[in-house]
């Protein structure tokens, strides 16, 4: 018997909780807080050893043990610059390398997010093909992710892998969570990801948050201006401690910002909102041995947002005002327990969130003098104040078990719970609905020859909703338990080790619910829209197929990966929204319900070399066909067979462009200088638009074309060798590729919105580091 030891570093600083196993042995250890590795009793043969690090290429060596001699080796890691051999989770619920699962995992890592200085999650999340952020509301900033051409509703949003980012907090969601709260973001499209449930149609965007891996701390603070005229300024900060045995952690973070309203067309309403946000969290972890571990994180997110005009003044005092206060929390608690020798891996989970909103969606106030007479309009503007509180749970149990090197089993239940009460009074609107989803799911992953891996698997989901929903004379109970089977299968085949050729197909749906777009509330024509659902409202189904080829290029410190993925889906009995109204009130209201069928077809395509660190090219994008089967009527006046209009009728969904896609270039050769350059690109789209808010009449635009350009300029000064200072600055949207034909005044359209989320930006700021 004999022991194997050494050093693992990075460049020349050794690195800690590197792995090092012997492959085909129970054999292995990683390395402590000086880098340093042990392996005891090994017996006399060749090995081949794995030495492998979260976010650093691995290294594929061997070691030969004669007579019982001990041997040292030492190993340089270098840095894996595209994330091709990152451990990710979200392909099939379990850890696995990214070029070895079986679905095809995009990620989005800090890097990306810092080279286009996007400081919360909205502003990162389309440089990942098939992925498009939009904004939809000019007063109150709603934005909302599309995956291969579908809307927001159609994804789901995990939080460490749990379903509990809730519709309510969905809605104004991708600009709540900081990008410093994030270790990275991994994406499964199509119907790849049901094994998370089965109204993820879209696809899942999986938010990992920051674990603790070493002693570091961090601050930064960004100031801009949107257009050299509104102030955008924001603090951030990140801490962690790690047990010198690293058996335990605490990663602390925090985000402020303070954000001015903007005005794009000099019309006194606001195109951009005034914003605050405060977020704190914590993400800790503790090793009670090597078999057993618990995970805890929790986050508290308070959020204010105002549009409209008059900002001075109370909401009920402005013409038109959009106000929501938002106070979200959150906690997530797993136990983690692993079998002898890794045979088979136990996880318990539980997690919980709990959204309070204070809402304002109104028009028409005033200030009111001591005296004065209360109008209808007084009393409407007093009473649109609304209150909405939200509860989301998930909790349940997981089983890996590893049968052999050519047969894994996963399976598992979890139970899904929300409770949404969305109330104002004063239009006489009252949503109280509850969820309760039970799932059950498994999958097998076969590998029938060495290049050829299946899987097969499927979810069996119970789903019960107990709704109602008021407005006004409008009332709609929904009592339904339905019972859904959802199968996925998969299969992965290397035609060489570093080409691989993937496929997946499977069902999903939508139950017949309210889902975040049906609690958003805008404004059209100074009076507050809403949607109510169709009283026949049926389950939306789908059917989706995928198949992509990756190739993945190591030389050295330099990388490339290239992907083509061609992707189909198939709705059935989709849902859409159509004939808006206007309501005895004044209110307006737009009617949720089936259409006749659709279909999207398109191909992403995904580019990415990188030479060292130094020089670091990524791009990707969309080619797609987004129809209906038959024109679905959008809009149409009453009794329209007598009308001299005529009704509005589409093919194509609506806010879905044909084309569209990203790119980013960091280049680090001018050290201590970093260039970052990106870019967003989004083609013609078909936009909604009300042009007459007396009855409600909706036409259809063809929007142009926009190409967003960022640059940012980072300057790295090491103070002594373990402080770091970094100043920066730049703008985003340099040539201002803007919307320029926003509806203007108290009777805008406020959702006729399309194109970039943000007009030509400044920044500046500076980082201070310690680790």
């Amino acid at each position: 018997m004999a022991n194997l030891t050494g050093i693992i570093k990075v460049e020349d600083v050794p690195i800690t909780q590197a792995n090092i196993i012997l492959e085909k042995t129970n054999l292995g250890t990683s390395t402590n807080i000086d880098g340093q590795y042990q392996i005891n009793n090994i017996p006399n043969g060749t090995y081949k050893i794995q030495v492998s690090h979260i976010g650093f290429m691995p290294i594929i060596d061997s070691v030969t043990i004669e007579n019982g001699q001990s041997q040292i080796k030492n190993f340089t890691l270098v840095e894996d610059v595209l994330n091709l051999s990152q451990v990710i989770v979200s392909g099939n619920r379990k850890r696995v390398k990214r070029y070895n699962s079986p679905i095809v995992v995009n990620t989005i890592d800090m890097r990306t997010f810092d080279a286009n200085q996007s400081l919360d999650i909205a502003g990162g999340l389309s440089f990942s093909p098939g992925l498009r952020v939009e904004s939809n509301c000019q007063n109150c900033g709603f934005t909302q992710l599309r995956m291969n051409g579908l809307e927001g509703p159609y994804s789901q949003i995990l939080i460490n892998s749990r379903p509990i980012f809730s519709a309510l907090a969905g809605i104004y969601g991708l600009e709540m969570i900081p990008a410093n709260m994030v270790d990275r973001i991994e994406i499964v499209k199509g119907g790849g990801s049901l094994m998370y449930g089965g109204n993820a149609i879209a696809g899942t965007i999986n938010i990992i948050t920051k674990k603790p891996t070493e002693n570091s701390f961090e601050i930064l603070n960004n100031y801009a201006s949107i257009n050299g005229e509104a102030p955008d300024e924001i603090i951030q900060y990140n801490g962690s401690l790690v047990s010198k045995n690293l058996d335990a952690g605490l990663t602390l973070y925090g985000f402020k910002r303070n954000r001015d309203h903007w005005d794009a067309n000099k019309d006194s309403f606001s195109e951009i909102v005034k914003l605050k946000n405060n977020t704190v969290g914590l993400e800790a972890f503790y090793d009670l041995d090597n078999k057993n571990k618990f995970e805890l994180g929790t986050y508290y997110i308070n959020e204010y947002r105002r549009g409209g005009n008059k900002f001075d003044l109370k909401p009920h005092q402005s013409d038109i005002a959009e106000k929501l206060e938002h106070d979200i929390a959150g906690v997530n608690l797993t136990f983690d327990h692993f079998g002898k020798n890794n045979i088979y891996k136990f996880k318990l989970y539980s997690a919980l969130q709990h959204v309070k909103r204070g809402s304002y969606y109104g028009s028409g106030g005033r200030i009111i003098e001591e005296g004065e007479t209360l109008t209808n309009e007084d009393i409407l503007a007093i009473n649109a104040y609304g209150d909405s509180k939200d509860l989301s749970t998930v909790n349940g149990f997981q089983y890996n078990l590893f049968i052999n090197s050519n047969l894994n089993l996963s399976l598992g239940s979890e139970h899904f719970y929300n409770n949404v009460m969305d109330g104002m009074p004063g239009y006489e609107r009252l949503i109280d609905q509850t969820v309760s989803t039970w799932g059950n799911f498994a999958e097998l992953e076969v590998k029938l020859l060495e290049k050829l891996t299946l899987n097969f698997g499927g979810r069996f989901e119970k789903l019960s909703i107990d709704g109602s929903y008021d407005l006004e004379s409008e009332k709609l109970i929904n009592d339904r338990n339905l019972k859904i089977f959802i199968p996925r299968i998969s299969a992965m085949y290397k035609i060489q080790e570093n080409l691989k050729l993937r496929s997946s197909h499977a069902l999903g749906y939508r139950g017949p619910q309210a889902f975040d777009e049906d609690l958003h509330i805008e404004t059209v024509g100074g009076a507050a829209s809403f949607h109510h659902l169709s009283s026949d409202l049926k389950m939306e189904t789908s059917k989706s197929s995928t198949i992509s080829i990756n190739y993945d290029k190591f030389y050295g410190q330099n990388q490339m990966n290239f992907l083509i993925e061609g992707f189909y889906t198939q709705l059935i009995d989709p849902f859409i929204f159509s004939d808006r109204k206007e309501l005895p009130s004044g209110i307006a209201m737009e009617t949720k319900r089936n259409g006749n069928g659709a279909y999207l077809a398109g191909v992403n395509f995904e580019a990415n070399a990188a030479f060292g660190s130094d020089i670091i090219l990524q791009s990707g994008g969309t080619a797609q066909v987004a129809k209906y089967n038959h024109k679905e009527r959008i809009w149409a006046p009453d009794n329209y067979n007598d009308s001299d209009i005529s009704p509005t009728f589409t093919r194509y969904l609506l806010r879905t462009p044909d084309k569209y896609g990203y790119f980013s270039l960091v280049y680090n050769r001018l050290k201590p200088f970093i260039i970052s350059y990106t870019g967003v690109l989004t083609g013609p789209m078909i936009a909604p638009h009300v042009i007459d808010t007396d009855n409600e009449r909706t036409t259809l635009k063809t929007t142009p074309s926009f190409f967003e350009n960022n640059i940012k300029l980072t300057y790295n000064l090491n103070l002594l060798k373990s402080y770091n200072f970094s100043l920066f600055g730049g703008a985003q949207n340099i040539f201002n590729s803007y919307q320029k034909d926003f509806d203007k005044g108290i009777n805008r359209d406020a959702g006729y919105v399309y194109g970039p989320l943000r007009s030509r930006t400044f920044f500046m700021g500076l980082k201070f580091g310690v680790n």
